[in-house]
């Protein structure tokens, strides 16, 4: 069994937050990305404490200054890790995996970040060579001649290279998406074991300023607002769902017609065997042995209908509301041998599932 090197705190969202000038207005700012579902920020160890009091993470710079202070931050909760790179050659990995261990050395519980683009197929070597404590990349699936046929082949190639290391997987997807394919591309990452998200562009969380760049208040408050609400909906959704999937790991996926490369179907003695079209569902365990299914839509311009049907060891599933996170009991269909559960899904949706089975003698 792999070592596990590090693992990710939460399901991390990642956003630029457009910090205010005036430190007194910082604490709104930190209390407004929390409202609105994300859990780390670019910054410097300047908002380190304002984000500390308000349950936000850092994802600060990899500079030699803040290098000199990582022995002091090696227990700090409010640091997510240290940005170094983004679309780097394989050139570039000998001085990465140097700087790892450098960072490695002075800050052993926070990693190192380097964004690797998957279209170069360069990421194998990368975590040979560097090997990262979190294996991040981006691909944006979505826009024009970015080898959209390639999306379930590089998440399933991430996941195998995530689980050999012992490491989690970020990515960054593009944050100008439509909201269903934004909302698919989140959804279908979580089912193949994805642990955290950012996004190009990063600016999500702005105030109103004026030309000099100081806040301008609006009932003597900071006037604060979100660039993409749909995202934040999103994201709202997704920590109400971290508890469950950040301790799960990915045990399969099943994809229903039409197949994409690298993506199969439910092997004939799974305990859940999904039916319908364009449906992709992510097997997930936690630390205990609790079973876990996210149901996603593939398709994030039409809805669709899923059918699970479960073997003799499933005695009772249940839904994850994802406003509230609470969990209501689903109705199971009794056939001649198996049951069977029905979920309507939203274009490019998902739903977590938990499901009770009984050990076999």
């Amino acid at each position: 069994m792999i070592k596990v090197r590090y693992r990710m705190p939460s399901i991390v969202m990642s956003a630029h937050a457009d910090w205010p000038k005036d430190p007194d207005y910082r604490d709104a700012m930190a209390k407004f990305v929390v409202e609105h579902g994300f859990n780390v920020v670019e910054g410097g160890v300047d908002v380190l404490d304002v984000c500390r009091k308000n349950g936000l993470m850092v994802q600060l710079g990899g500079d030699q200054a803040t290098l000199d202070m990582a022995p002091k931050l090696r227990d700090d909760p409010a640091v997510f890790g240290y940005f170094v790179s983004d679309r780097r050659r394989r050139d570039s990995f000998p001085a990465f995996a140097k700087i790892a261990r450098i960072f490695e050395r002075a800050d052993p519980n926070h990693p190192t970040i380097f964004i690797n683009r998957a279209a170069w197929n360069e990421f194998g070597d990368f975590a040979k060579e560097v090997r990262p404590m979190l294996l991040d990349f981006y691909h944006y699936h979505a826009m024009p001649r970015r080898h959209a046929e390639r999306y379930y082949l590089y998440l399933l190639m991430f996941r195998g290279l995530g689980q050999e290391h012992g490491i989690p997987v970020m990515r960054c997807t593009s944050s100008s998406s439509p909201p269903a394919v934004l909302r698919q591309t989140i959804y279908t990452s979580l089912a193949y074991g994805v642990k955290g998200f950012h996004f190009w562009t990063p600016w999500i969380f702005a105030h109103a300023k004026d030309k000099e760049g100081n806040a301008v208040l609006k009932d003597g408050k900071l006037n604060m607002y979100v660039t993409l609400p749909h995202l934040t909906d999103i994201a709202k959704e997704v920590r109400k769902m971290s508890p469950v999937l950040a301790d799960c790991r990915s045990v399969a996926m099943y994809h229903t017609d039409p197949l994409p490369i690298s993506g199969g179907k439910a092997p004939g003695d799974a305990w859940c065997q999904p039916s319908g079209s364009q449906l992709l569902v992510g097997v997930l365990e936690d630390e205990k042995g609790g079973n876990f299914l996210l149901v996603t839509n593939k398709h994030p311009g039409m809805k669709q209908e899923a059918s699970l049907s479960f073997d003799a060891t499933v005695s009772a599933v249940e839904q994850m509301e994802k406003k509230t996170g609470k969990w209501k009991a689903i109705p199971l269909a009794a056939g001649s041998e198996r049951r069977t559960a029905k979920l309507h899904l939203a274009p490019g949706d998902g739903e977590l599932l938990k499901v009770a089975r009984i050990a076999r003698q």
